[in-house]
């Protein structure tokens, strides 16, 4: 089948990478830290904590740069009880538009508020938080976070995105859109509740959600996540993991969905490699179908301020058909030039099975952080 040999380059990546995964996962794996560390969000994304803030003021910008910004008094902590951040990301793309037969395309640019999220955080007391999250559009995560399970473990309860797979920002990334965990395609947030305990280099989630989260309740449909990973030091500037998590969910038609993916992250020096697999397997009435989606990711930092990028995206919406399948690359680089600013300028090739067409795009992402 055709699914099998395109997956080859992701399968590669994921055969020698894994990460703690989240947000950004490369930044996890090339620091060697987990993402409680960096984020106040313990399954990670979102408000960064001190750690977090610090490195991306000082170690993502160019050095030269930054030193003249004066940013040793900025933080986002108000007071011992509230702390603040945001992300701000427009989007401007080039894109080819092909006609109805294929054969000609038209060229469309525009730009695209991509995101616009602000960030509460509330220390209740020494173990127990308060998180909100509201997005520019209808989106938004709150829940309480309880520091009280043993070996660094947590619980969270309330309205948040489940902890599967990678979190990137990338929101059409096929890993996030196809799976249902992309902004990009509905409200991926869910209420419910789950738990994490992190033992040494490991950490093991589990939880459980309401499928759907329809305003007033009174579904019971069900969705259950269990998660497991492992982030390892090999030596200096080493660090090496692996990650596998499942979830079920009860769709709205009757039937099931589930999901069972691995992910990973690989990082020496100044290259740091990241992919997920992730099969999605529907069974509605007495069919059942199974997608396959894959995400690889290369990073090499040039010089300080500068990061070359490789993406490569797969997806096929049903591995019993020979065609169907469309896969994505993607090349570019990330550049801060100084703190809490990024521009991302990409570009990316996209090619569909079985009949290619002209749809290529050119992104130049503009990044606001704090």
């Amino acid at each position: 089948m055709v699914w099998y040999r395109r997956m080859v380059v992701v399968l590669a990546v994921v055969a020698w990478c894994a990460s703690a995964a989240d947000a950004l996962p490369r930044f996890s794996a090339r620091t060697g830290m987990k993402c409680q560390s960096c984020h106040v969000d313990p399954s990670g994304g979102g408000m960064r904590q001190a750690f977090g803030a610090k490195y991306g003021r000082e170690e993502l910008p160019v050095p030269e740069w930054s030193d003249g910004m004066s940013t040793e008094d900025v933080t986002n902590i108000i007071t011992n009880v509230l702390g603040v951040g945001a992300d701000f990301r427009t989007l401007y793309m080039v894109r080819s538009v092909p006609d109805s037969s294929g054969t000609t395309s038209r060229t469309e640019n525009s730009f695209w508020q991509m995101q616009g999220d602000l960030y509460l955080s509330f220390r209740i007391s020494k173990k127990v938080g308060l998180y909100l999250k509201k997005g520019l559009y209808s989106g938004f995560e709150v829940f309480g976070s309880l520091q009280v399970l043993p070996s660094n473990g947590h619980i969270k309860v309330g309205k948040f995105v489940p902890n599967y797979g990678m979190r990137m920002d990338d929101h059409t990334s096929f890993v996030r859109t196809y799976t249902g965990f992309s902004p990009a395609t509905g409200r991926p947030e869910l209420t419910g509740v789950e738990a994490a305990i992190a033992p040494g280099a490991f950490r093991i989630a589990a939880g459980v959600f309401n499928a759907s989260d329809a305003f007033g309740g009174g579904d019971s449909r069900k969705a259950f996540l269990g998660r497991a990973e492992g982030l390892f030091p090999l030596g200096e500037d080493v660090t090496l993991g692996v990650g596998a998590n499942v979830y079920r969910r009860e769709l709205e038609a009757g039937g099931k969905q589930t999901l069972a993916g691995s992910f990973g992250s690989f990082s020496a020096g100044d290259l740091t490699v990241v992919g997920e697999v992730d099969m999605i397997r529907s069974a509605v009435a007495a069919k059942t179908v199974t997608a396959v989606a894959g995400f690889g990711e290369v990073d090499y930092a040039v010089t300080p301020g500068v990061d070359l990028k490789f993406m490569y995206d797969f997806y096929d919406p049903d591995r019993d058909l020979k065609s169907g399948s469309v896969s994505r690359y993607s090349v570019g680089f990330e550049f801060f030039p100084v703190s809490g600013v990024e521009v991302r300028p990409l570009y990316r090739i996209i090619v569909d099975d079985p009949k290619d067409v002209s749809n290529n795009e050119l992104h130049v992402l503009f990044h606001l952080y704090l």
